[in-house]
């Protein structure tokens, strides 16, 4: 096998590694849904409470709709079901009348304590034995690829992976390019995640 063909079929291993990994951690966070709550939550409804969740920021549906990158109705059916459960709730913005924003019950905040409890047992149990250092390198080398495979879209000049809906601190386009996304300002704030913010930029 030529060198060249060599390198091919080892990305292609890397691809397929990840749609695994991939795989794999959807399914641990929708058994973990499942655990917590016996009227299973969707997985695309539960980032949706990680969105709103974002501390000392407000958002409205239609800013849901475009952060999460979903119709403005597709997002508005979402909300009305947590609304339902008691999970958000809907309040008139004190700057504009015209508008509600969206926050979390204190029921919607316990759920997300038990979520994020229970998720951490079963990482803990996973990747508890790796020590810091390869812990680091793994989220690293994970933030590095995504970054890779969302630039080869040239077309597209406004770019976001958004990690605010995926147990993900601070804007990895940050982190890795030393550049924000679209969206990185809103989530984080102009200075990005605090301590970590631009620590692995190039």
């Amino acid at each position: 096998m030529a060198a060249s063909e060599f390198k091919t079929d080892l990305i292609r291993q890397v691809l397929g590694a990840s749609h695994i990994f991939c795989s794999t951690v959807t399914e641990l966070m929708e058994r973990t849904l499942d655990e917590v709550s016996p009227s299973r939550l969707a997985l695309s409804q539960f980032r949706l409470l990680l969105l709103i969740d974002r501390p000392a920021r407000r958002f409205m549906v239609s800013d849901v709709a475009e952060i999460m990158g979903v119709t403005p109705a597709a997002a508005s059916r979402s909300t009305d079901r947590l609304v339902q459960r008691g999970l958000i709730k809907r309040d008139v913005s004190p700057e504009d009348r015209r508008a509600v924003e969206l926050s979390l019950t204190e029921e919607g905040e316990e759920f997300l304590e038990r979520v994020r409890d229970v998720s951490d047992r079963h990482l803990a149990e996973a990747l508890g034995d790796y020590d810091d250092d390869r812990l680091e390198q793994l989220s690293a080398l994970l933030d590095e690829l995504a970054v890779r495979l969302l630039n080869l879209d040239e077309a597209r000049s406004e770019k976001c992976l958004r990690c605010g809906i995926h147990f993900r601190e601070g804007c990895i386009m940050r982190l890795v390019l030393g550049r924000s996304c679209i969206f990185s300002e809103r989530l984080y704030g102009s200075s990005g995640s605090g301590a970590d913010s631009g620590a692995r930029a190039s």
